[in-house]
């Protein structure tokens, strides 16, 4: 097992389950916190795979941005004073109800690399996207399941590979699966997910397509 699964695997056991019953607010709290960490982890995939100034904002706080229209805040980031953000990682997931909240979720994505694009246009801009897996296999009239529909969404905002594509899109995208406090749940490669969105080669991808953005760098 990779070490990004594991230490994924780890957060996954050891951040403490909301209660049965929980309210809306705690549940966020856990799913925020979830991403905080999942951040870290990410900014440290990146840095092992060549991207040594990578950085995750430590404190509970994402970084800002001046973006098209003001400012924007990022979540893994690589930037220096010559060129501005050079690559950025949004770390956000659905853990709990994505059926209710996925369309809310999708369009703020996309206003993210909208904004960050028409500011910086040859950043490279990813999103590392979690699911919880329970709650995504729930049915979808249109899609089959809410995990269908989040594919279908994903997948018609990413594989940007021009500076010149439309701004509102990602250059790389990444699903990963997990229910919480249930670390045999992670899944980082989910079946009804194409290959193109698999979390497993995200890192990786993202490094790519860093570099080819970037040769001299």
């Amino acid at each position: 097992m990779s070490d990004f699964r594991s230490t994924l695997a780890d957060i996954v056991r050891h951040r403490k389950i909301p209660n049965t019953g929980a309210s809306g607010a705690e549940k966020k709290n856990y799913t925020e916190a979830l991403s905080h960490q999942i951040s870290g982890i990410l900014a440290q995939e990146l840095r092992s795979l060549g991207l040594t100034s990578t950085i995750a904002p430590t404190g509970g706080r994402d970084k800002s941005f001046m973006g098209g229209y003001g400012t924007k805040g990022v979540d893994v980031y690589l930037s220096d004073e010559k060129h501005g953000l050079l690559l950025t990682s949004g770390v956000k997931g659905l853990v709990f109800d994505p059926r209710k909240n996925l369309k809310n979720r999708y369009r703020d994505m996309v206003m993210e690399a909208l904004e960050l694009h028409r500011r910086f246009p040859y950043a490279v801009c990813g999103h590392l996207f979690f699911l919880g897996k329970s709650e995504s296999a729930r049915p979808s009239k249109k899609f089959g399941t809410v995990l269908g529909e989040a594919a279908v969404l994903m997948s018609g905002i990413s594989d940007r590979r021009l500076p010149t594509d439309a701004p509102e899109l990602y250059e790389e995208m990444g699903i990963v699966l997990f229910d919480p406090g249930d670390p045999d749940s992670l899944d980082l490669s989910p079946a009804e997910v194409p290959t193109a969105l698999h979390a497993a080669t995200y890192p990786q991808r993202l490094v790519d397509a860093f570099n080819r953005r970037n040769p001299f760098y």
